[in-house]
């Protein structure tokens, strides 16, 4: 069953990523993620540093003083390590898509899965330094 106003609301709210090309995409997973997870995560990135930097700051001490190399191993270490974070991060991810697009997912679970996590630990490390802005 869809909630299309719920669902047009979230669509609506989605950043235009100009260099996603759907249609260049080989296969449909690979179009999803450029014409839907993109966006999502676009959307969402503010949510994801803020969880990341609160499940750091209760883990980690002393992290915004480290060096940023130091900081992104870190923080790709806890990505790939941390289920309970990885778990909550695609919660956030996956509770942003339509009613369609999560069928979608759900029917490729495990690849989108995969690259989810991977987008999102590549979002997160190329901002290390704002992680440690947020850690404080």
């Amino acid at each position: 069953m869809s909630d299309l106003p719920r669902d047009a609301g979230l669509v609506a709210l989605r950043p235009a990523i100009p260099n996603a090309d759907p249609d260049l995409a080989a296969t449909d997973v690979e179009a999803f993620l450029h014409r839907t997870l993109r966006p999502v995560l676009k959307l969402q990135n503010d949510a994801v540093l803020a969880l990341v930097a609160a499940h750091v700051r209760g883990l980690v001490k002393g992290f915004a003083a480290f060096a940023p190399e130091d900081r992104r191993a870190r923080l790709d270490a806890l990505l790939r390590k941390d289920t309970r974070l990885k778990r909550t991060l695609l919660g956030v991810v996956l509770g942003a898509l339509t009613a369609e697009e999560l069928a979608f997912a759900l029917d490729h679970e495990a690849e989108v899965r995969r690259r989810v996590v991977a987008l999102l630990a590549e979002r997160v490390r190329g901002q290390a330094d704002a992680v440690a802005d947020l850690v404080g």
